[in-house]
């Protein structure tokens, strides 16, 4: 109950009080809960932290949720498409500390896993692709971006339509990776269809 409010008032921008309520949870979930539901609660304190800017800290409880989730793995308690959820979490904290080689091997880690269990036009594929083209622009490698970013807009064109803010988010990706690669007017046309959305 702890862990849904606080995801609420994180949902609501209230990053203090979630944190708060975050907080508790996990350690009341650290005596009791099963494995994967202690992962998910350290984790979603660890979401809270990184959207209200401790960086340093959400990278700390990502990295442990990410532990308490591989241990799963090799007791075959879960899949592996469970790590794929903790390599994104991490990638987007690195992302957002500017560690951008260690984040884009977070997100191919979680695309790796993806593609394997899920069917390539998968929602969570566009997200792992769209993660890795964001990561590679910021790298420089925004060429290497561009397959990936256009990718993830067709997954999102066909699962969302093209009035949902997740295909706006990918043509925004994909904006930034023409942009970076000097193709300007490319760029300009996913931005105004973003806009638009």
């Amino acid at each position: 109950v702890l862990s849904t409010l606080a995801e609420l008032y994180q949902a609501q921008s209230k990053y203090d009080a979630a944190a708060k309520l975050h907080e508790k949870a996990v350690g009341l979930a650290r005596g009791c809960t099963p494995t994967l539901e202690l992962a998910g609660s350290i984790a979603g304190y660890a979401e809270t932290l990184r959207k209200s800017g401790d960086l340093p800290q959400a990278e700390l409880h990502h990295r442990e949720a990410l532990e308490i989730r591989t241990r799963a793995v090799e007791e075959k308690s879960c899949t592996e498409l469970e790590l794929a959820v903790s390599y994104t979490q991490l990638g987007c904290t690195l992302a957002g500390m500017r560690r951008h080689d260690e984040a884009y091997q977070q997100h191919h880690r979680a695309l790796g896993l993806r593609y394997r269990y899920l069917d390539f036009s998968h929602g969570l594929v566009s997200e792992s692709l769209n993660y890795c083209a964001e990561s590679l622009c910021a790298l420089g490698r925004g060429v290497e971006g561009i397959p990936l970013a256009l990718h993830a807009v067709e997954i999102r064109k066909t699962i969302f339509g093209t009035t949902h803010p997740a295909y706006a988010h990918a043509l925004s990706i994909l904006a930034s990776c023409y942009q970076s690669v000097g193709r300007s007017f490319d760029a300009r046309d996913c931005l105004e269809k973003c806009l638009e959305i």
